[in-house]
């Protein structure tokens, strides 16, 4: 018998298996419409009683978490009489499309973003409920705290393992080094993967540090492109609506970060899908302003630091509190005071401090155990 349906099946052309395989996807939306209906009944007979948690549904159901976990956020955040529902009981809309818009919904998506997202293809509707989401201060301090690169051989030390976690901003800092160096190869060079290349590049930056090519001293940081939901922004204080271009999403103390470092050419997108205003790509601190305070300081001014590896020109009251270029609201760090102490760990400079002996006051909100230590600069 199977081996007859085999055999059929090897007859049919590709577009009706594709036919066929959509018909029993519709299929499967009625019946997961069912469980749906069924789940909503068994939940409300855990009223006034915890209800089950995912793992323990799909204990029950013999199904993995992620799966349940779906079924009950679309069972309680599909209203039983709406389009959305519907289109899942006539098979109209996929389980995953509908799951996707119940978790779009459950960020707090209003009604005109819930009709945008139908339109959309499922990463698109994922992609959308990611800018949804706020990413607070917290959020971006505790990324930088869990950083880390660990490296370690194989059982036989034939071959080596690299691992990392970035926070968004050095995770695309790295990826533009990577690719910028990778494109200064040798033409036939192309001929191999992409994540080949990438690794080619970050042996010869290695390389280059080590034959004494790259050397530390003063940067002027590099050009980044910021799109901004203008609408989202705004009602979030911007731990939502902001990204790199192409990139990850950030939230507010990446943004203060790029604000003092570099270039930044911002599109604003004011919600209606299409960039509307383009800001030029300019320089955060003017040149000559910069180098005035590069050399008014000589150094890092953090008291007891004074070193000069890689200065930076940065904002004590930073440009999203209104702070200004004025050169007595700048003064110049060492990279690590700068992107570590600072734009990572959330602290900041005691204005009241004497310029070229600068305090650093730890945040009003941090982890736990954050914050708690002096912040001096590791030799």
């Amino acid at each position: 018998m199977f081996d007859i349906e085999t055999r059929e099946l090897a007859l049919t052309p590709l577009a009706d298996l594709i036919g066929q395989i959509r018909r029993e996807e519709v299929e499967i939306s009625r019946h997961r419409a069912r469980q749906i209906r069924l789940l909503r009944e068994l939940l409300d007979r855990y009223w006034g009683h915890p209800s089950p948690s995912a793992s323990e549904l799909g204990a029950d159901l013999d199904l993995s978490a992620d799966t349940a976990r779906a079924l009950i956020e679309t069972a309680t955040r599909t209203p039983e009489q709406s389009d959305r529902m519907t289109n899942l009981e006539t098979g109209q809309w996929t389980f995953d499309r509908a799951a996707a818009l119940a978790r779009l919904y459950g960020e707090g998506a209003d009604d005109t973003t819930m009709d945008a997202a139908a339109e959309r293809d499922i990463p698109g509707i994922h992609k959308l409920r990611a800018m949804q989401r706020r990413i607070r201060r917290r959020d971006e301090r505790q990324a930088h705290e869990e950083r880390h690169v660990r490296s370690w051989p194989s059982l036989d030390e034939s071959v080596g393992f690299i691992q990392a976690q970035l926070t968004s901003h050095d995770w695309h800092t790295v990826n533009r080094a990577l690719d910028d160096r990778a494109d200064q190869f040798p033409r036939e060079a192309k001929r191999w993967a992409r994540d080949q290349r990438r690794a080619d590049a970050l042996v010869a930056i290695a390389q280059d540090w080590l034959d004494g090519r790259l050397r530390p001293g003063e940067t002027h940081g590099s050009i980044v492109t910021v799109m901004v939901d203008a609408v989202e922004a705004a009602a979030t204080d911007c731990e939502a609506g902001v990204a790199f271009s192409a990139g990850p999403r950030i939230g507010p103390d990446t943004l203060d970060r790029i604000l003092c470092e570099g270039s930044v050419e911002i599109i604003i997108d004011p919600g209606s899908g299409r960039p509307l205003a383009v800001g030029p790509t300019t320089r955060v601190v003017p040149p000559k302003i910069r180098r005035f305070v590069l050399n008014r300081d000589g150094g890092c001014t953090i008291d007891g630091c004074g070193h000069r590896y890689r200065l930076e020109v940065h904002h004590i009251l930073p440009r999203s509190q209104a702070g200004t270029h004025n050169s007595e609201n700048l003064t110049t760090l060492c990279w690590w005071h700068h992107h570590v102490a600072v734009h990572g760990r959330g602290h900041q400079i005691d204005p009241d401090s004497p310029p070229l002996r600068r305090r650093i006051i730890p945040p009003d909100t941090s982890p736990a155990g954050f914050g708690q230590h002096p912040i001096t600069r590791p030799d």
